[in-house]
């Protein structure tokens, strides 16, 4: 997948940490999957967990995270153990007028890698 391949390049140019790399559908299901040497199950997961998050709820997970604190709120509150709320490296996947078609989730860096390294997969998903 194009996203993916631009996304382990980016990692690649820029000397990044291993990174687990996801892309999931609207309804938070796994499209493409890569795990780069040296990334653990947990950062796997992590990565899984941010792109469900952000297709399910529709914002990207800083937002989503502005939204709970702003509404004294939780992700408990939900009852999904596969949502996130305090973390950065995962975006969600517009098209159109806004249809979310999908999240793109990145772990092992910094919440700033791991933003950047995600925009990267958004942008070549939409055409941006």
């Amino acid at each position: 997948m194009a996203a993916i391949d631009g996304m382990l390049a980016s990692v690649r140019a820029q000397s990044l940490p291993p990174m687990a790399l996801v892309i999931v559908d609207q309804y938070g299901d796994l499209m493409a999957l890569a795990c780069m040497d040296g990334v653990t199950p947990f950062m796997r997961d992590y990565a899984t967990k941010k792109a469900y998050t952000a297709a399910h709820m529709g914002a990207d997970l800083a937002d989503f995270a502005a939204r709970l604190k702003a509404q004294g709120g939780s992700v408990t509150e939900y009852a999904d153990s596969m949502l996130v709320g305090a973390s950065r490296g995962g975006l969600v996947v517009r098209v159109g007028a806004g249809l979310v078609v999908g999240g793109v989730g990145v772990s092992g860096g910094t919440p700033d890698q791991d933003d950047a390294i995600a925009r990267v997969g958004v942008a070549t998903l939409t055409g941006g």
